[in-house]
């Protein structure tokens, strides 16, 4: 069974203190309060296009917004010449480099992608960036999203679906990895209000997507099934998450609790006041039609 645990923060309490002889009462220091925050529905999905419901704020300039793009290797029996006939993206004359000349041959067709999606969801504005695998042949052979916020399931789908199209000369190491940012704004630009935990809010989205190996092997243990649950974590003053209680939870509880013990391997940096609260809710395979 998962253990339904509240985490509530202590305050300090100052009972009534008698005065005498005119002296003032004691002053009691000011303790700083902690750090808390909430992470926007994170959903893992069996088909490998995992997206927070909502995007994390923007943090600080220059603050990444999807994790470290982990290394590749092609598979042994990866082609090591392209046939196909089709152009090759590279670098050319303007001298735009192969990631620059992705950016452009994919643009027009990754928006085309995104107004179909505007059809059952017009208030779809986020990022994903497409994660392109270049095999020694130069082909595309597996294409990824990292970072998806606020964009539906079958527009990354979409967008990945186009990635693989391309061709680029063949890589001198026989490997390459290619990102593309992908950010849709309104026409009245991006929401510039904030926090002043914006900055390790963001971290915390970042965070939780670089446990997706590990969200994904629970999720492959138990074959595909659904389950949800809101994980609340307890912080140290290192950034250690000390317990990742679940309440409320719906699904099946091996594999949130094959989560929370991902949960618990979590690293922040130190919460200003010395303690934080983290809460995610993290749903695995979400039925269609469900957001």
């Amino acid at each position: 069974m998962i253990a339904r645990l509240a985490f509530v923060f202590g305050t300090l309490g100052l009972g009534a203190l008698a005065s005498c002889g005119g002296s003032q009462p004691p002053v009691a220091p000011v303790r700083p309060r902690g750090t808390s925050i909430e992470i926007a529905d994170f959903e893992v999905n069996a088909d490998g296009i995992d997206r927070f419901a909502s995007c994390p704020p923007p943090g600080e300039i220059g603050q990444d917004w999807y994790p470290p793009i982990p290394d590749w290797t092609p598979p042994a029996d990866a082609p090591k010449v392209d046939n196909g006939g089709t152009p090759v993206t590279s670098s050319d004359a303007l001298g735009r480099t192969p990631t620059e000349r992705a950016i452009e041959d994919t643009r027009a067709q990754f928006r085309s992608c995104y107004n179909r999606g505007l059809v059952f969801d017009p208030t779809q504005f986020g990022h994903v960036a497409i994660v392109l695998r270049v095999g020694p042949s130069g082909r595309v052979l597996k294409s990824e999203a990292y970072g998806a916020c606020s964009i539906q399931h079958d527009v990354i789908r979409c967008m990945e679906d186009v990635g693989k199209t391309l061709r680029f000369a063949p890589p001198a190491s026989g490997k390459d990895t290619i990102v593309i940012p992908v950010v849709f704004e309104p026409r009245t630009g991006p929401d510039e209000t904030g926090t002043q935990n914006d900055a390790y809010t963001a971290q915390a989205f970042v965070t939780l997507e670089h446990m997706r190996p590990e969200l994904h092997q629970c999720e492959s243990r138990q074959h595909g099934t659904n389950a949800w649950g809101v994980f609340d974590m307890a912080l140290d003053a290192q950034g250690n998450v000390t317990s990742a209680n679940i309440d409320p939870y719906n699904g099946d509880q091996d594999l949130l609790a094959c989560a929370a013990e991902v949960m618990q391997k979590m690293k922040l940096p130190p919460p200003a006041g010395g303690k934080g609260k983290v809460l995610a809710r993290i749903t695995f395979n979400p039925r269609a039609g469900t957001r």
